[in-house]
């Protein structure tokens, strides 16, 4: 059995073109858990990738490798576009910096009183996260303003709840200095402020930051992170960020340090590029940056096909994120009442479904015999059994082995370029101790096909989340299925749910990091308004929003502005989007829309179409207002280069047959091809696999393939056209 190179280095997918002649090189890497994976683009090149095995005792190390397999080992000159999972992983694992908070007097506990909400409806004994501050570290400063008491004029009705504040307790200078004294006394490396009312009164928070940065600490203002009104999700938010600053900022000091000569950024939740310098002391904000670049690259294959509306399907080694995506919808497509290890985090991210079941998910029947996939997984050390790395539990990895659903005989073009010999003898006898586990004559074959029932029970639900539980019909949203495991259970799925096909993208094990190649740097701003629509006529909102987009572009090019930004950016164009979010007066949430003219009528028709009702002649609210900044590229490599690497139709895209299981009870002669080598416009009638550097991707019995430009259409055999 052959394994990966010397430290853990995996050769790259054969290309043309020499990277260091390129200019504006842009390198995207997105760290996963089995597998972190780099993808290089550049004018004049086609894209390159390269997987290693992940380093989880230090990510970075893992990016560092990958970068000499693509042959720029310092990559110098060019830009790394980071999706890191470090501040997720600290966040769910508790392994969190020590911070603390400062308050006004009362409200410390407002982080564990949150919304006081069941984490679980049906659990009779709930389990909340534990904080991530103690109480001992929670401190208070006497400081209060208040919303100034309605006027009582009718005329002023229009107002909505929103207006001046009133300061009923002062901070004074001895506050300040009493509390930064407990805080460092209490041995804290960071601190979230959060006192109330500072969306629309920020400038104590400010004052007790100042003083505490002063000290040497990081400091955390709520409302300079989100500028908005809600105390539990504001405190939630900054309380996270504070947590996982002293973690992400050493991190990415480390990573900064080893590439000198190069421009780093982070892949921010809502798929926008962010300086590694901002992400470092705003880490909050990249929390779900892998799945991210994911969403990114899924958006630029379905337009590539012409598709509008896609559910998206990223499946990994730990686990499998779902989105829906559809192309104009910007700000409108961002999450709502986003929670990340059961805290609240109020900043831009992208709607996504993440559930722990990916390739390297560990399957066990646990105490009452009933069958569990994940969320244990054999990560990227020991990995599957097949994996050949001194693992011996059964993965889903494992059970495709078993299955015969991949190739079992390593050739050139195939997963990591032929250089990982699979190693069945090894999965079958993880399979055979699960089945002798399950009981009944269970055989290893029956496990292995009952692992990947689960898994696609659980990926389905994962789907209904986003298409079914948000209004939108699966029949009518074709799939886009990628991540290293995504074309192998992409067809399974999308007929389980009537989707109309599934589409495997070019390059799919990759296409997080690709996509992050065609991120835009970005920025986001936002602040609490509330007050009434009929008192905020059109140019009213828009200079609120001007004042928003001027801030976005302010912290994207310092205080030079849009006229540092025409210098830097070169021959590039800045791109805003702004929205407004509205409410009937006494409702608790809003519907976040377009700026117009005829706002009002907007509204109604909205508000009907979401819920089937309208108040006419009710007061309407306008709550928030939002900006976003985005930097584009005159040209985006990873678009411009998407079709760059034809193939090459001398060469038979056959390369073996194999025996694998699917429904029936006999095994099946199945063909398996090299996908480099795939026409356009040829098709494949399953039962098939297609095989290539970056993952797999199975054609069962009754599938039919049809090759679209770069993508794999997956439909029913009856059905070849072309989307």
């Amino acid at each position: 059995m052959t394994s990966p190179r010397k430290d853990g280095e995996i050769p790259q997918q054969p290309d043309s073109g020499d990277p260091a002649a390129g200019r504006g090189l842009r390198i995207g890497v997105d760290t996963g858990g089995t597998f972190t994976d780099l993808v290089l683009t550049g004018p004049g090149l086609s894209p390159r990738m390269a997987k290693v095995r992940s380093t989880p005792d230090d990510p970075g190390r893992a990016l560092l490798e990958g970068l000499k397999v693509l042959g720029v080992p310092g990559a110098e000159g060019a830009t790394v576009i980071h999706g890191t999972t470090v501040a997720l992983n600290a966040l769910l694992t508790g392994a969190v910096g020590k911070a603390a908070l400062v308050t006004n007097r009362g409200f410390r506990d407002l982080i564990e009183i949150d919304r006081q909400a069941r984490p679980d409806l049906y659990a009779l004994e709930p389990v909340r996260p534990e904080p991530l501050i103690p109480r001992d570290r929670r401190f208070e400063v006497t400081e209060r303003v208040w919303p100034a008491e309605p006027s009582g004029d009718p005329a002023a009705e229009d107002q909505g709840p929103g207006g001046a504040l009133v300061v009923v307790d002062a901070l004074e200078e001895s506050e300040i200095e009493r509390v930064c004294a407990a805080v460092q006394a209490s041995g804290a490396t960071s601190v979230a402020v959060c006192l109330l009312h500072s969306y629309g009164n920020p400038e104590p928070e400010e004052r007790i930051a100042a003083r505490l940065r002063e000290a040497g600490l990081y400091a955390t203002a709520s409302a300079a992170l989100v500028g908005e009104y809600r105390e539990a999700e504001r405190f939630s938010t900054a309380v996270a960020n504070a947590a996982l600053t002293p973690i992400v900022a050493e991190y990415l000091e480390r990573l900064k340090s080893a590439l000198p000569k190069a421009r780093l950024e982070v892949l921010q939740s809502s798929g926008g590029g962010l300086d590694a310098a901002v992400a470092a002391v705003e880490p909050v904000r990249v929390l779900l940056s892998g799945p991210a670049g994911g969403v990114i690259g899924a958006a630029a294959s379905a337009r590539g096909a012409g598709l509008g509306g896609i559910a998206t399907l990223d499946m990994g080694g730990t686990s499998t994120d779902v989105a829906f995506h559809r192309d104009g919808e910007g700000l409108g497509s961002l999450g709502e009442d986003v929670r990340v290890a059961g805290h609240s985090i109020a900043v831009p991210t992208l709607d996504m479904h993440t559930i722990g079941c990916g390739g390297g998910s560990i399957a066990r029947v646990d105490e009452g015999s009933v069958l569990r996939v994940g969320p244990m997984s054999a990560g990227a050390d020991p990995g599957p059994a097949a994996f050949g790395g001194g693992g011996t539990e059964p993965t889903v990895t494992d059970a495709y082995v078993v299955l015969g659903r991949v190739p079992l005989e390593p050739h050139p073009g195939g997963f990591l370029g032929g250089e990982l010999r699979l190693d069945r003898a090894a999965a079958v006898r993880a399979y055979e101790g699960l089945a002798k586990e399950l009981g009944g004559g269970t055989t290893a074959i029956d496990a292995a096909r009952a692992v990947l029932a689960s898994v696609r029970a659980s990926m389905r639900r994962a789907l209904g989340v986003m298409t079914m539980q948000r209004g939108r019909d699966p029949r009518s949203t074709p799939l886009v299925a990628f991540g290293g495991g995504g074309g192998l259970a992409a067809y399974d799925l999308a007929s389980a749910l009537g989707m109309p096909m599934a589409l495997v993208p070019a390059m799919p094990g990759v296409l997080s990091a690709y996509g992050m190649t065609d991120a835009k740097r970005t920025a986001d701003r936002s602040r609490t308004v509330l007050k009434g629509l009929a008192s905020m006529g059109f140019p009213a909102r828009e200079k609120v929003l001007d004042e928003l987009r001027a801030a976005a572009i302010q912290s994207l090019f310092g205080d030079e502005g849009a006229a540092t930004a025409a210098t830097e950016s070169g021959a590039a164009t800045i791109e805003s989007e702004a929205r407004v979010s509205l409410r009937y007066r006494g409702q608790s949430y809003e519907l976040s829309l377009a700026n117009s003219e005829d706002l009002m009528d907007v509204f109604h028709r909205a508000h009907e179409a979401r819920f089937g009702w309208r108040l006419e002649g009710h007061p309407i609210d306008l709550v928030h207002a939002r900006a976003r900044v985005s930097v584009a590229q005159a040209e985006h490599p990873a678009g411009s280069n998407a079709q760059a690497s034809t193939p090459s139709s001398d060469r038979d895209p056959l390369v073996g047959e194999q025996l694998a299981w699917f429904d029936a009870d006999e095994p099946t002669m199945t063909k398996i091809y090299d996908r480099r080598f795939l026409d356009d416009g040829m098709g494949i009638t399953g039962p098939a696999i297609v095989d290539e550097y970056s993952g797999t991707t199975v054609v069962p019995p009754g599938c039919h393939a049809l090759v679209s430009g770069r993508a794999l259409v997956l439909k029913k055999a009856s059905t070849t056209e072309t989307p």
